[in-house]
């Protein structure tokens, strides 16, 4: 959301066989969308800074593959990531996550160690690195976002590498002449093996090639089950920042000092994924409620509104703040703002979701 009249949204799923991400612009003064259809799965869309903040703004947005869209309003421009599969399908497979204009380039973060800084051709690796150890691959990178101060957020997620726990020829425990149930025993012991293995997360901020390793919560930093996330960086215009994330996290402080874990014990089954600072406050949401966070405590807060069409329970997509004015945007295609006068909703048009193109399997044209 770049102001109170300009926004984006990614309308989509994923469809292994036929991608596709519709791309909705808003101007709510002149109270008008703007559409653009890409064959792609769009995984993220940010707002390019703009001079002044005065203007139209434009949007950057990464695909699954590596392909980089730049909507302004002079119109879409479209490159790619140099190796990736958006250049060629023989290039190796990196999913990636993540995009955050930093200066007059793109910082990218992906699967398989990706996270780099560079724009058309020129790319440079600088994720910080940080150990890999056995049985573990290098690290999945997602750029949470900056604090007010300009510093970036990062994380890195290393799961265990399922190459030490497949049963191959050239593997110690392989024998050409095993029986069938003997080989399927072996399988199920290496896959248990595998799954007994935490997927560590790492915290880093800073900007780069200057990154500082933060410390996470063990329940967060070493997973068991592996689902666990960080989710988001959210600053109150001080000098604090937020880090959010699953089983109820919410860290305190800022990357100068380091964060403290400030949530209760009582939210440990809340996962939530996105926050803002409000009027002192800060509103964290899940998938399906939001809260108020008050220093310690999660508490529900719902909006006081008649949800006018399906589905009829709040399913927040992201929440923000624009002049005092706290909006929450809605899987079911809508969005509401809350402020002195109260909730209001407001719904986006079907027709504006609906698809006017099926793939028939393959790529087709960005």
């Amino acid at each position: 959301m770049a102001d109170d009249r300009y926004f984006a949204l990614l309308i989509g799923g994923p469809r292994w066989d036929d991608p596709y991400t519709i791309i909705l612009t808003r101007d709510a003064e002149a109270q008008t969308f703007s559409r653009l259809d890409v064959r792609r799965e769009l995984r993220d869309v940010r707002v390019v800074p703009r001079a002044g903040d005065a203007g139209e703004p434009s949007y950057v947005t990464l695909s699954l593959n590596g392909d980089i869209y730049v909507i302004s309003p002079k119109g879409a421009e479209h490159s790619v990531i140099p190796g990736t599969q958006a250049e060629s399908d023989e290039a190796p497979e990196i999913l990636f996550t993540s995009i955050l204009p930093v200066g007059d380039q793109w910082l990218v973060a992906g699967g398989e160690g990706f996270l780099k800084l560079g724009k058309d051709k020129s790319w440079q690796d600088v994720s910080p690195s940080p150990p890999t150890e056995y049985p573990y691959k290098v690290p999945d990178w997602t750029i949470l976002g900056t604090n007010q101060n300009g510093d970036i957020f990062i994380v890195g997620t290393q799961a265990a590498n399922a190459r030490h726990f497949n049963l191959y020829p050239g593997h110690p425990l392989y024998r050409k002449d095993m029986p069938d149930e003997e080989r399927f025993e072996l399988k199920k012991k290496l896959y248990a093996e595998m799954d007994s293995y935490p997927r560590l997360k790492t915290l880093f901020t800073g900007r780069p090639g200057a990154w500082k390793q933060q410390v996470l919560p063990d329940r967060i930093a070493r997973s068991l089950p592996a689902y666990s996330y960080v989710a988001d960086v959210e600053s109150d215009g001080g000098e604090a920042d937020y880090v959010i994330g699953s089983d109820g996290l919410v860290m305190k402080g800022n990357p100068q000092a380091g964060f403290t874990d400030i949530s209760s014990i009582a939210d440990r089954e809340k996962n939530f994924k996105d926050g803002v600072c409000w009027r002192n406050e800060l509103i964290l949401a899940t998938g399906t409620e939001l809260f108020r966070f008050d220093g310690h405590l999660a508490k529900p807060f719902a909006p006081k509104v008649k949800m006018r069409s399906a589905p009829f329970v709040l399913q927040p997509s992201a929440i923000f703040v624009q002049n005092d004015k706290l909006y929450v945007f809605d899987y079911g295609l809508r969005y509401y703002t809350f402020d002195d006068q109260g909730w209001n909703q407001y719904d986006i048009p079907k027709e504006l979701s609906q698809r006017p193109f099926k793939g028939g399997g393959g790529k087709g044209p960005p």
